[in-house]
């Protein structure tokens, strides 16, 4: 008989943010996952920066020079930024419990112990309501940068499901090869695409057409499911971001989605949805992914190791050269005193035995 894939459903969400009201925003996501998970999905998708929505539509709508105001908006950014773990969290991981689901979602995550920090990052919860862990953006894009810090390589990772692989990455991510690479080699099955807003008129629909296009090459060429997650610009969002009414009507309400369910082949199995918001489902199987390996495995009969191979630096980085951070959980002391006890007397047992034969 061999081996048995079975179907499952996952669920793309498209929606708004509530900008800059990080405890509304979590009651929306909540919803969303009741919904999603009202449609049998075990994998839930949200988009880049959800909690508390992201900042570019901001810049973007305004007609002057927004710098002389954006310390005020970062500040409200820090204070509705999301750290990890957290009372935020929780209500997140509670839901994800509930509807027996993993949920990636999008969230501007506070670092813990420098305040002023944040990182655009996605966070991944088992269907046990657990923190499996958190993706950082390894560089922000555009005006991003004039918020986010840089990720590292430790958190860029693949968590084991019981429904295959589980990767995640947002935005520009998708057009870096490497970074895209970096998750095959880790063995991504089922991939989660983060994107913001991309509202009319202030964006253009070529860079919408981006995203499709990003996305479907990255599901065709690993021979992968992406769930492409998108947000959208509601009047909340409008209001919140401009300061005239010439910049209110320069943006398009309900628009700047696209979000969709990719195959293995690069084809849409749902989507994509261009405005509005919703909850895209499909049934997926990890059969579907093997027949195009034939032809083309990436990581496989289908490369060359001894030719090129990418060099992936792991290191959590940290301003404290040679030791921990404060408060870092990563080094275990106890279990490097027990390793070492252990080495020292490995070391005595042999120079024993040494003595013992030169007696």
């Amino acid at each position: 008989m061999g081996d048995v894939y079975p179907r499952l459903t996952v669920a793309a969400v498209q929606a708004a943010s509530v900008f800059l009201d990080r405890d509304k925003t979590i009651d929306k996501a909540v919803r969303f996952i009741e919904e999603a998970a009202d449609k049998d999905a075990v994998i839930i998708g949200f988009p880049e920066l959800f909690v508390a929505g992201h900042p570019h539509v901001w810049y973007n709508a305004k007609k002057s020079n927004p710098l002389h105001v954006e310390g005020a908006m970062f500040t409200q950014l820090v204070k509705n930024g999301v750290k990890v773990p957290s009372p935020e969290t929780d209500r997140l991981c509670l839901a994800a419990k509930k509807a027996h689901a993993y949920v990636v979602i999008g969230v501007s995550e506070v670092d813990t112990l420098f305040p002023g920090t944040v990182y655009n990052s996605q966070l991944f919860i088992s269907d046990a309501g657990e923190i499996m862990g958190v993706h950082r953006k390894l560089v922000p894009t555009s005006v991003e940068k004039l918020i986010f810090s840089n990720g590292d390589g430790s958190y860029l990772n693949v968590f084991d499901t019981p429904y295959g692989k589980l990767s995640g990455m947002v935005c520009g991510e998708h057009a870096h090869d490497l970074y895209k690479y970096a998750l095959l080699a880790m063995g991504a099955q089922v991939h989660v695409a983060g994107w913001p807003p991309f509202p009319e008129h202030i964006y253009t629909k070529g860079l919408r057409d981006s995203v499709d296009f990003r996305v479907r090459q990255f599901a065709y060429s690993g021979k992968i499911f992406v769930i492409s997650c998108c947000g959208i610009t509601d009047k909340q969002n409008i209001t919140a971001c401009c300061d005239t009414q010439e910049e209110a009507d320069g943006i398009v309400e309900d628009s700047g989605g696209g979000s969709s369910i990719i195959g293995p082949n690069g084809e849409y199995l749902a989507g994509p949805m261009q405005n509005g918001e919703g909850v895209l489902t499909s049934e997926i199987s990890l059969e579907d992914c093997l027949s195009g390996k034939q032809l083309h495995n990436v990581l496989g009969h289908y490369t060359r190791y001894d030719v090129l191979s990418l060099n992936f630096n792991r290191e959590r980085l940290s301003p404290f050269k040679g030791t921990s951070s404060p408060g870092d959980k990563s080094i275990d002391y106890e279990a490097e005193l027990r390793e070492t006890r252990k080495a020292i007397r490995e070391v005595n047992e042999k120079l024993d035995g040494l003595a013992e034969k030169l007696r």
